[in-house]
């Protein structure tokens, strides 16, 4: 057989890593302008490939803004490729939505200066999550080429098809021997013949195509500026074979032409033998992955949908806000920043990304409900109330339960100098206790939790800040709120009714009890539950294990004379801190000795100990079916791992962890062929495990490491911290880097829960529990002033609750609202949606075009397929 030999001339960019992003940049100018000059001085240097990533155009342009127009000449003349990303995020340790927005943003970027590449490049990825095709072919892309997640097996070939769960298809190419396997082609012409050929005899035997991908480039490598000449007197020796400088497209191209039959893979590409999807870095570093979810929470779940509601209510759509902090976050999201990978320096620079990308995203929430409290018509208050509050609810479906709140009533006027606090409280102004009422009067039923005097901050376009005294209360209410929408309650002075002692969440020691659950703290700290709908008993609930930890950033690797420590033997001291009606909150806490790290060797444990306290708060609310957990860890260990364990004693087989628009079963152990492989897994927010007639789900907040373990007690582990000292160990990164940042040393706190519920994942529905849970209402304080909306109000509805809310925000290109859900359900659901003041309703692609018309006015009825991502352009008038 005669082979067309692809040569592809590319550099993969590690934006940071074991550099830091200033260094690198230094290193990406250098390989820029070299480039621009070697394609000036050589027409038969055909063709770059820029990594698949739009970012390194914006890094290089902040220091070169004069080499526009020429990179621009060079991509619109398709001698460089840009796109189709804006940059390579991984895809396990982030949302599926932000996956979408770095295409959304990437492929902007690109248009700017020319066509997008339209390949779906994945070349380093740590893993590739199922829904994958369905997001490219979404974004028209119709094939992928990538470097992870799949391993060559006796009798595999690198082309094959690859399915989403929905059905989607893209032609899928493995770079066989890596994205360096003609990294660079010798001198000498003869040298140059052997090894093309060597490079054609070991990739032949896997390929199924004529077609043979030669991967020119490696990590932060240049142009190989010799090359044209190389290859041309390459190709003036080989006899039947084709050397041509090509593109990523144009093997893509020529993999649809392919004839022979193809194997089918159906779901995410995780291949882990030898521990090559590199595990560890689910957990390493877990302060990273918490604010990450923090910050893409505050985006996706608060600021863009209080954002268009404000929108569609008259406000201005602050487009340029969002997409600056959706930057700001996805510069955080390369595998080697938030998989926690790297020298301490890069992630120490991480943080203030994550902190100035929250800080936008909570200020824009902030503006976009007072916008909304602004204009509802709350002129009916009383005079002498406390004004209003505003509770959003951005899920798609309605809640009723019990919600914190925080609300500041202020004592007196404000005042530039500040406001020493008057010992007659009384008489300036003060106001003791609140209590809610909804618009009607009647009585909403709270919880007051604490109290206490605050200093505010009033801000004035045209005057300079002031200071005022406010009494802050946090409370709790009984609230009922539409979906995707508000409600408006007032605020009023004076004491709420009082609860008799027997309606109590706590009524006996150690112990709680809400119309669904029974929680009572054993001795040792862990907890017992009974699930009352079904009778049903969990023990061991809440045990810490701790173990030791010789790995390094990317793997955890047990030492080999390994110890466990667990939290079964220990008595710790409980509390409890807060007692009513609406919620009851108990404390315990332990001082845990561990051993102080491992011994130089990193073959065992070492005798001395460290004192780490673990103090955790577990909450149970009036109608709840849910335990809340907040626990706080002072780690002074080294060289170790703690979990979360939750024995659910049931006959499960299999784990179902939320994925990306999927729900994922993985099997209790690895196949028996992957060898080196890791037991534990990726998931979002949330992970359960059942027999069909009961399940146990842990939802947790950016803690995205797992295990199922395949003891007699099915036990649940959910990993909280993993410490470690070194970058790599096994030479996945150049040089030697200490880490001693990844020991995380200090206080880190968690959040977590635990759902039981009578049969499956999907009978439970747990991903609405973890909803409610991650994405809690938000409130803000108003006046009493008219208004034109009502007190009350959805702006979408989206029903069933099988069809989970990604997205809600203006359109990229247009005055339109986009709208974006998925179906997680194993079966079709007939869906519908109502948009308030929409015109008419379109189908579009996750590129935001549009492919037809469902429903004139503002309501459609559509028929969502299993897994089926759909967008949504709702037109206005």
């Amino acid at each position: 057989m005669s082979y067309t030999l692809h040569v592809i001339s590319h550099t993969h960019w590690d934006r940071e890593w074991h550099l830091t992003f200033q260094q690198f940049r230094m290193r990406l100018v250098d390989l820029m302008d070299r480039l621009l000059a070697l394609l000036d001085r050589d027409a038969e240097f055909l063709y770059f490939n820029l990594d698949g990533q739009t970012i390194v155009l914006e890094d290089y342009l902040e220091i070169r803004p004069e080499m526009r127009e020429k990179l621009a000449r060079y991509i619109g003349e398709g001698r460089i490729l840009a796109g189709p990303w804006y940059e390579l995020n991984d895809e396990f340790l982030t949302s599926g939505e932000a996956t979408i927005r770095s295409l959304l943003i990437g492929h902007r970027i690109a248009r700017q200066f020319g066509p997008v590449m339209k390949v779906g490049y994945l070349p380093d990825e740590f893993g590739n999550i199922s829904q994958m095709p369905q997001i490219f072919r979404g974004f028209g892309i119709d094939n992928c080429i990538f470097g992870r997640g799949l391993q060559l097996t006796p009798g595999r070939k690198v082309e094959f098809l690859w399915e989403s769960p929905d059905g989607s298809r893209v032609n899928a190419s493995l770079m066989a021997f890596w994205y360096n396997n003609a990294q660079r082609f010798p001198d000498d012409p003869e040298e140059a013949l052997r090894f093309t050929l060597r490079t054609r005899d070991r990739l032949a035997p896997h390929a199924l195509s004529k077609h043979l991908l030669l991967m020119n480039g490696c990590d932060h490598l240049e142009a190989q500026d010799n090359l044209s000449g190389i290859l041309k007197a390459v190709n003036d020796r080989l006899q039947g074979d084709c050397l041509i400088h090509s593109t990523l497209p144009a093997y893509a191209e020529a993999l649809r032409s392919l004839k022979e039959q193809t194997e089918l893979i159906r779901g995410e590409l995780r291949e882990d033998r030898g521990g090559s999807v590199l595990a560890g870095v689910l957990s390493s570093r877990m302060y990273l992955k918490m604010a990450n979810e923090r910050c893409q929470t505050a985006l996706e779940g608060y600021a863009e949908p209080a954002s268009a509601f404000a929108w569609l209510s008259g406000a201005d759509y602050p487009a340029s806000y969002l997409t600056y902090a959706w930057k700001m976050l996805l510069q955080n999201h390369p595998h080697d920043s938030i998989c926690g990978c790297s020298i301490d320096q890069v992630h120490e620079e991480m943080m203030p990304r994550f902190a100035q990308a929250q800080q936008v995203a909570d200020s824009l929430t902030d503006r976009a409900l007072t916008f909304l409290a602004g204009r509802t018509d709350t002129s009916g208050l009383p005079e002498d109330g406390k004004g209003a509050v505003l509770l959003f609810n951005p899920l798609n479906v309605p809640r009723h339960e019990v919600a914190d709140l925080t609300l500041d009533i202020p004592i007196g006027p404000p005042d530039r100098r500040g406001i020493p606090l008057a010992v007659d409280l009384a008489n300036c102004g003060d106001t003791p206790s609140i209590r809610l009422l909804d618009m009607q009067g009647q009585p909403v039923p709270q919880q007051i939790s604490d109290t206490y005097f605050v200093v505010d901050r009033v801000l004035n376009p045209i005057e300079l800040p002031q200071a005022r005294n406010c009494r802050r209360f946090h409370l709790s209410a009984e609230v009922d709120i539409p979906p995707c929408g508000y409600t408006v309650l007032q605020v009023a002075p004076g004491q709420a009714a009082a609860s008799p002692v027997g309606e109590n969440i706590s009524r006996h020691i150690n112990m709680l009890e809400n119309e669904h659950l029974t929680l009572q703290i054993q001795p040792n700290g862990s907890f017992y539950l009974l699930h009352k709908e079904t009778d049903r008993e969990f023990f061991g609930l809440g045990i810490f294990e701790d173990v030791g930890d010789a790995g390094d950033e990317y793997r955890h690797i047990p030492p080999p004379a390994n110890e466990t420590y667990t939290t079964l033997s220990l008595s710790p001291s409980v509390a409890l801190v807060e007692n009513g009606p609406l919620k009851a909150i108990y404390k315990v806490e332990y001082d845990w000795p561990l051993p102080k790290g491992l011994s130089p060797d990193l073959r065992r444990r070492l005798p001395e100990k460290e004192k780490c306290r673990i103090a955790t708060w577990i909450a149970l609310r009036k109608g709840a079916k849910r335990v809340e957990i907040r626990t706080e860890i002072e780690n002074r260990a080294r060289d170790h791992r703690i979990r979360a364990l939750f024995l659910s004693q049931l006959e499960a087989e299999m784990s179902l962890a939320e994925g990306q628009f999927d729900v994922v079963s993985r099997p209790l152990t690895p196949p028996d062929d992957w060898q080196g492989a890791s037991p534990f897994h990726p998931q979002q927010s949330w992970v359960s495990a059942d027999d069909f007639e009961m399940g146990l789900t842990v939802i947790n907040r950016g803690l995205p490491e797992y295990e199922l373990y395949p003891d007699e007690a099915r036990t649940l582990a959910l990993t909280l911290l993993r410490c470690v000292g070194r970058l790599s160990g096994e030479g996945d990164a150049p040089g030697d880097n200490d880490t001693p940042g990844a020991q995380c040393l200090g206080t880190y706190t968690f959040h977590y829960a635990i759902y039981p519920h009578a049969g499956t994942w999907a009978e439970g529905r747990s991903w609405e529990e973890a909803r409610r849970f991650n994405l809690p209402a938000r409130s803000v304080q108003t006046g009493r002033h008219p208004g034109e909306l009502p007190a009350r109000q959805s702006c979408i509805t989206l029903e069933p609750s099988q069809l989970v809310l990604s997205a809600v925000k203006k359109a990229e290109d247009s005055d339109d609202l986009a709208i974006r859900f998925f179906n997680i359900a194993e079966e079709p659901v007939e869906g519908k949606i109502t948009v308030q003041g929409a015109k008419s309703l379109h189908l579009a692609n996750l590129d935001e075009e549009i492919e037809k018309a469902v429903g004139r006015g503002k309501t459609a009825r559509l028929s969502v397929e299993p897994k089926k991502i759909v967008t949504i352009i709702a037109r206005r008038p």
